[in-house]
């Protein structure tokens, strides 16, 4: 059985490695060396740029599924009736892209570093919301309604000096789908 963050998630993988990995040269500092499901467990210095992407956020269990009502929901813009006359419900499935860019190996400088570590962020979360999910159902018929939105993100230095920055961060995101 497969349930639609499962597949939210593996389309979310799929996009953003063709935009931060297909389309890159494997010798830019902003190359996304791993993209994958889940947490981030490979070799930080062989690797610069990494990105996991998880439903929820283990730092935050406030970070939930929930329907659209749920008062604790970031107000984003959009308007969504929870229930419908007859069945279905609207529903936010939350989530965690976490990105890490260890510039270790290149010896940049602070301002290169943060140059670059921006730029993946920045290229991180274009390619989120391009991610086109309208339609996806799961095997419980939930359907994804429409593409991610971003809704937040932290990036900050955690180390460095004097020539090896490291940067961490995670973008905050959100798909919209209806249960039956």
């Amino acid at each position: 059985m497969t349930h639609v963050m499962n597949l939210v998630l593996d389309a979310l993988v799929l996009s953003v490695t063709q935009k931060m990995q297909t389309g890159i040269d494997p010798t830019d500092l902003t190359y996304a060396d791993v993209i994958k499901k889940g947490l981030l467990q490979t070799d930080k210095v062989g690797k610069n740029v990494q990105i996991g992407f998880q439903g929820g956020d283990h730092e935050d269990p406030e970070q939930k599924d929930s329907i659209s009502s749920l008062q604790r929901i970031p107000d984003i813009g959009v308007y969504v009736p929870e229930r419908e006359v007859g069945g279905g419900q609207s529903w936010w499935r939350r989530g965690t892209a976490r990105i890490e860019c260890f510039f270790v190996r290149q010896r940049l400088t602070e301002d290169e570093a943060f140059v670059a570590g921006y730029e993946v962020l920045g290229r991180l979360m274009s390619s989120i919301e391009e991610v086109d999910l309208t339609g996806m159902t799961d095997d419980f018929g939930e359907i994804a309604l429409h593409h991610p939105y971003c809704f937040a993100n932290t990036f900050f230095e955690s180390g460095g000096p004097p020539k090896t920055y490291i940067f961490r961060g995670k973008v905050l995101w959100m798909v919209l789908t209806e249960r039956p």
